[in-house]
């Protein structure tokens, strides 16, 4: 059975912009190499934790290692054989959030990112997904669900829910 930890947070513009969040996701990430795609505007390492953040977005406004589509990145990591401790997935959670945070351009097809995420994430490594609805990789991707973090935003608000899921079978 997952950890389910519950948080009351008026809701905010980037997801990891407060504290309670932004260290959770902290203390379920695995030592070493961190890709953020969908970053936006927090920076959640500073090479203090022994993690190496790779920031991946769209918008040049987030300051990106690298400035590109997602699904973009995520073959180029695979032509270029690089791997990952952690994957954090925090993509607009609607079309409208998409247009609203990319100024007007779509971004990346998540189920396509999923499909090829067991390319680029190293045995027992984990996957931290956000989104209004409980999105995971599976089991069917061997994936099993750990931890779970319920952010209660109030009010008409939807919750967020972000998963902590580490990879036990590699199809």
């Amino acid at each position: 059975m997952p950890d389910i930890t519950y948080i009351a947070q008026p809701p905010r513009r980037y997801t990891f912009s407060t504290s309670p969040i932004a260290n959770w996701v902290r203390e379920h990430t695995q030592h070493g190499n961190v890709l953020n795609l969908f970053a936006g505007k927090t920076r959640l390492y500073d090479y203090i934790y022994e993690i190496k953040e790779i920031r991946v977005d769209i918008n040049e406004s987030m300051k990106p290692d690298y400035l590109m589509d997602a699904n973009v990145y995520i073959d180029f990591a695979i032509k270029n054989g690089l791997k990952y401790n952690t994957i954090i997935l925090d993509p607009p959670y609607t079309y409208r959030k998409s247009m609203e945070k990319y100024d007007g351009k779509i971004v990346s097809n998540f189920q396509r990112i999923k499909e090829k995420i067991t390319d680029i994430i190293l045995p027992a490594g984990n996957v931290i997904s956000c989104g209004y609805h409980s999105v995971v990789m599976g089991k069917s991707r061997g994936f099993e669900v750990k931890d779970i973090l319920l952010i209660s935003h109030g009010g008409a608000h939807h919750d967020t829910i972000i998963t902590n899921e580490v990879l036990i079978n590699v199809y």
